[in-house]
């Protein structure tokens, strides 16, 4: 499934001769697209991509935004959680997706959307990718155990992971994951539900590592309720949410020497 999409993203930057499916138009055409890939839940049971893209679209971010289908069908939830063999194959196809775009376009920034058991389809991409291959990426309440560990990931990104969580999600990341498991497959309670713990660099050593410093999590404020996220689990799914606090992470910083 994704090897298909692999044949669009070395395609010259859009024009207004013709806009490739899942592209945003430049607003100025002689600046270079980047590429947003987004990774939704299991089973096909969110809305995050397709909001995200709409949004992109109506405010006219100038990137790409390619859905990455990578589950077992629509409904098939289990199936996406359990089976370990499609996920690591599938994020394989990801790294493999990215460092391709990566080669054909070496100046376009790529970032990194994924949400609850999408996540760690993502992470383990980015575990496979070069250093500091990925501009941004963002994790919308992870399906994954909070202890896992995220310094070769954090190695793939060039600015930083912002992980939005909320102690609200508590039927799917609380009582879900306990029973079924997370997307990494350990019975506990999911990281979009508490957190990510970040090791120490050394044991007894306080300070977070080098990789970690390029961790931000987000927790749930009551104001997100004017966007929409209530603080469950479909939550980031709301248009006004992802326009809010998702697109600003989605923008272009000018390298200033860093």
């Amino acid at each position: 499934m994704i090897k298909e999409i692999v044949l669009l993203l070395p395609a010259p930057p859009i024009n207004d001769a013709g806009t490739q499916r899942g592209q945003v138009r430049d607003r100025e055409h002689d600046l270079p697209s980047g590429l947003v890939m987004v990774v939704g839940g299991v089973g096909g049971l969110d809305w995050c991509g397709i909001a995200l893209r709409h949004v992109a679209r109506a405010t006219r971010l100038p990137h790409a935004i390619q859905l990455v289908p990578w589950g077992h069908g629509f409904g098939r939830w289990h199936a996406d959680l359990t089976d370990v063999a499609n996920r690591d194959a599938q994020a394989r196809s990801l790294a493999k997706t990215l460092k391709c775009y990566k080669a054909t376009q070496p100046d376009s920034p790529v970032f990194l959307v994924a949400k609850s058991g999408g996540s760690g389809v993502g992470v383990m991409a980015l575990e496979l990718l070069d250093e500091q291959t990925v501009e941004r990426v963002v994790l919308l309440a992870p399906a994954m155990s909070p202890s896992y560990d995220l310094t070769s990931a954090l190695r793939a990104v060039r600015r930083e992971m912002v992980v939005f969580w909320s102690p609200l999600d508590v039927l799917v990341l609380g009582a879900g994951t306990r029973l079924f498991g997370t997307i990494d497959r350990v019975w506990t309670v999911g990281a979009g539900l508490v957190g990510f713990r970040c090791p120490p660099a050394q044991a007894g050593d306080a300070m977070p590592s080098r990789e970690h410093t390029k961790l931000r999590q987000v927790r749930w404020h009551p104001r997100m309720v004017a966007s929409g996220y209530l603080g469950g689990h479909w939550g980031p799914d709301s248009p006004l949410f992802l326009k809010k606090y998702i697109l600003p992470l989605l923008e272009v910083e000018r390298n200033t020497g860093s």
